[in-house]
């Protein structure tokens, strides 16, 4: 009895040593947009992943900053393929994206456009954003 006791501590030990939960985040930014459109360019990034284990990606959040004046959204890239877009939002709302995937090895790059919307001082075009993007992630 004992040993398969020891044996199911063990065992749960690894299981919870793998489904380990961790965060990684942009920090506040703030980008100004180059051109006059409802898409903003340079996009921001956020660079993770395990050089030598899978990750499990399982929620984006994205807190606006206080100085957005009008509505917007992000529109996420992984790795340069479309991966998902989040609701609009105003400044200091968040907005949160419950999209998992399992990412192989290595390092992996996340993309954020924002994508405007006339109203408030959005006339025709967005001049900047900020905020934070927050991912959850599991090894």
């Amino acid at each position: 009895m004992r040993r398969t006791l020891v044996l199911a501590i063990a065992l749960a030990s690894a299981v919870a040593a793998r489904a380990e939960k961790f965060t990684v985040s942009t920090g506040e930014f703030g980008i100004n947009c180059v051109g006059q459109a409802q898409l903003c360019e340079p996009p921001a990034t956020l660079v993770l992943g395990d050089p030598a284990k899978r990750v499990k990606l399982r929620k984006l959040v994205y807190t606006a900053s206080s100085a957005h004046c009008s509505t917007g959204r992000l529109l996420i890239d992984l790795d340069g393929a479309p991966f998902g877009k989040m609701r609009f939002v105003v400044g200091k709302e968040t907005s949160t994206l419950n999209k998992r995937r399992t990412l192989k090895p290595g390092f992996h790059t996340l993309a954020f456009r924002f994508e405007g919307r006339v109203g408030g001082c959005n006339t025709g075009f967005v001049s900047g954003w900020g905020g934070n993007v927050t991912a959850t992630l599991r090894r």
